[in-house]
Parts: C-alpha cells; structure tokens; sequence
C-alpha cells in the first residue's frame, strides 16, 4: 500500500522545523507502510559537499564505508544507522568513482545516493526509528518529501527500502506508492543501455528512466510525462531535483494524494488527516487527476 508525503517551504526564512512537520506527516500514514521510512531532504550546500548514502547489509559495515570515504574525500559530518550510512563529504573526485569504489567494498555495501543538494535517509519501521538514527526532526531546511513503505515487491532491507535514486545519476530521488507491472521488462531494457539496478524493488525503475530521458534531451516535465506514458500499474510518485519537485499520478489516479498550498508552503500526503496533523491546521486539500503531472520550482 505505502504511504507519501513531506513538505516544502517557499522561502528558506519560514520559522519552522521542516524536519517536525515531515515527521508528523510520515507518522500520520504509519499504518499504510510500517515497513520502513525514509525521507529525501533538500541541502542548499553553500559549501559544495557531497551527501552519500550507504546500504550496509553486511554487520559492521558502516565502519568500512566510513573509513573509505575519508580516504576518498573528507567527512563533515556522517552518522551510522546501523543498515544504512549517512555521510557527508568534501570530495571532488568522480562521482561514478566513489559509488565504484563503495560498492567493491562488500557485496553487502552498496551505494543507495550521492548528490550535492539531495540527502536521502531511511531506516526500517516507522519514522520514530528514522527520527531516533538520523535526528529528523531538527532539520530546517526548505524541502523533506518521504514514504512510508509496504513491501510487496522486494525484501525488507536498507537496500531495497525508499526513497530510491539513479545513484551516480545526481540529484534526483523518487518515492513511489503503487505497482509497475511491466517493471521487468523495462528493466531488462534499461540495463541493456548500461543502467546498473541494485534493487529488487519495481520503483527502481522509475529514476533510471527520468534519467535516460533527459540524457535524451527531454525536459524534466516532459521526462515526467513520458512516465506516464511508459509505466504500467497504478502508481503516484513524489520526484526531487536541485531545483525542483513534481508529482505524477497514473492513468487511473488509484493511488490517492491530497496537496495543500499557502502562500508559506506546499505540503502533501497520501492522507488528508496527517497532512492537516503535519501542518497544524485545518488546510483545504485538493487531489490531482488520472495521469496528471505537477512541477514546481524551488
């Protein structure tokens, strides 16, 4: 079933803890996706690090990777949630190269993101845990979008666990409520291109495409819309860049979505109740239509 929502202020003054918010949201649609939680934040980064998030399957892992990563570059700031790393680094090297030099460590350690404004944090059941590894609340920043997860199509892991990105494919994270059933196809297709899956979860899918048809010269919005076209199932996904953030319904619109906007915020929710517990107030929502596409600018 899963569960999406978050966040995003329009000015980076708003007084407010995005972090908080979100995690009444989350908290809010718990019982859709008690799986996991995970949830993509939004850095400005005046100071050009790199965030890297890393499954760590294996036991112990996390000190590995730790390791690595000041060997490759240096950490500022890095915290090990037993499962999953979350660091951020002052690098300049190849991005494609730390994800490689990552994922040699073990078979058990793979690289889950690297981007220079997106962070992506998750942990397995609700967001209380997510909260309790990676302090959640106390993030103030403009934007946190995140997903509460059942799993029908994957294992309950860190790896396989949401939000999901193209890896070195930078700045560019998605959470996905819904079904592709043609998900094997596609991926067959895509790694036929050269696209490396490290995944068993259908929404895998959904990155590596925006990804391949922007590389192709579509636009981000037409890249969404392109989407729509090419996934089957039912799904609703929240999607974040740099610069942007979108939602996309399917053709059937059957997986819900409600958004309500201010002149200080958007927020959105698969659930009206948490959305109006995440903001604290009774906010008018609206839900898009079947196939309809969303952007808007940070």
């Amino acid at each position: 079933m899963c569960g999406v929502g978050g966040i995003f202020f329009k000015t980076a003054e708003h007084g407010q803890r995005t972090g908080e918010i979100a995690y009444r949201i989350l908290d809010g649609i718990f019982r859709r996706g008690p799986d996991s939680t995970g949830v993509t934040l939004w850095h400005a980064n005046e100071a050009g690090l790199l965030y890297v998030g890393v499954n760590c399957e294996t036991p112990g892992g996390g000190a590995r990777v730790l390791e690595l990563l000041d060997q490759l570059g240096t950490v500022t700031r890095a915290t090990d949630g037993d499962g999953y790393v979350s660091a951020a680094i002052a690098f300049d090297g190849l991005e494609a190269d730390l994800v490689n030099a990552v994922d040699a460590l073990d078979p058990g350690i793979t690289v889950g993101s690297v981007a220079r404004h997106l962070e992506v944090l998750k942990h397995m059941g609700g967001v209380a845990n997510l909260d309790a590894e990676f302090d959640l609340k106390s993030y103030s920043g403009r934007l946190a979008m995140g997903l509460t997860r059942y799993a029908t199509e994957s294992r309950i892991d860190f790896t396989n666990a949401q939000p999901l990105t193209a890896r070195a494919n930078s700045d560019l994270s998605i959470v996905h409520n819904g079904h592709i059933t043609n998900y094997h196809h596609l991926r067959s297709s895509y790694a036929r291109k050269g696209y490396r899956f490290t995944t068993q979860n259908d929404s895998e899918v959904i990155p590596i495409m925006l990804i391949d048809e922007m590389s192709n010269g579509a636009s981000f919005k037409d890249a969404l819309k392109i989407s729509v076209e090419k996934l089957d199932g039912c799904f609703t996904y929240i999607v974040v860049t740099d610069s942007s953030f979108a939602i996309v319904k399917d053709a059937y619109a059957a997986k819900p979505l409600v958004i309500g906007e201010t002149d200080d915020f958007i927020a959105m929710s698969s659930d009206p109740q948490s959305l109006r517990e995440g903001v604290l107030s009774d906010i008018d929502v609206w839900e898009p239509g079947a196939g309809e596409v969303h952007v808007w600018q940070m």
